[in-house]
């Protein structure tokens, strides 16, 4: 079985303990049923990581562990940030799941002229549940590096910042290129997911500017009309695949 991780905020210094909080040592001492002894991975989801043991509770009652020396996790090429429009309900949970678990750095909601869920119709900051469920994730895949959570922008700001640190842009698109074509040897990729509604004219003729001009890259990830957690799971399947 593999060994368990769990998040923590700080990584101590090699020979100390750190506390899991709550909810994390609920999961230890529950569902995975750990006690003292038993060996756990902590991460601090910056990127950094460390073997450890569990050594039993401290004076409140916390589920401590004492770790060794901490490592930095490789981080995988490109670098890319997922610039997506929101789906509605559990499939936000889905595409954020699969989109860490494929390793994406940074997390930019889309708000795009069709978009059906925006930040500014919930009632709520939604930013702590997609936090946790990129942790989940963090843990499933073995990644000790959290993504950042951006604030929301238009494609067009997207594709304005993108520009700026010389990041290669792309877009799922039937007719699209090879993603190995467009993909070999880049370093950082950002990816536009529109809404399944599907991109405005104006965002349409703003895409089609920005590709004639080499800004924008459309990639090919298959037939037919894809739902947005699909389409972003496919088109980082394929920068995965062929970067």
């Amino acid at each position: 079985m593999p060994i368990p991780w769990f998040h923590v905020e700080t990584l101590p210094e090699p020979g100390e303990a750190v506390s899991l909080d709550r909810q994390e040592a609920k999961h230890a001492s529950g569902p995975r049923r750990l006690g003292p002894g038993d060996e756990v991975i902590v991460f601090d989801g910056h990127g950094r990581r460390a073997a450890g043991r569990i050594a039993g509770r401290d004076d409140r009652g916390d589920l401590e562990v004492e770790v060794g020396g901490a490592e930095l996790d490789p981080v995988d090429a490109p670098c890319i940030e997922l610039a997506a429009s929101l789906p509605k309900g559990d499939r936000l949970s889905t595409m954020l799941d699969m989109a860490t678990q494929l390793g994406i750095t940074s997390f930019t909601p889309l708000k795009c002229d069709f978009s059906v869920v925006t930040l500014e119709r919930k009632r709520q900051d939604p930013t702590d549940r997609w936090k946790r469920i990129m942790l989940e994730a963090c843990k499933q895949s073995r990644r000790a590096g959290l993504p950042e959570i951006r604030e929301q922008a238009t494609p067009a700001e997207v594709i304005e910042r993108a520009a700026d640190r010389n990041a290669t842009i792309v877009v799922g698109d039937a007719g699209g290129e090879s993603p190995s074509k467009v993909l070999s040897g880049v370093e950082q990729v950002v990816v536009l997911v529109g809404p399944e509604g599907g991109f405005s004219p104006a965002e349409e003729g703003m895409l089609s500017e920005a590709t004639d001009t080499g800004r924008v890259h459309r990639i090919a990830i298959g037939r037919g009309v894809l739902r947005v957690e699909t389409a972003t799971t496919a088109i980082l399947a394929a920068i995965r695949s062929h970067a």
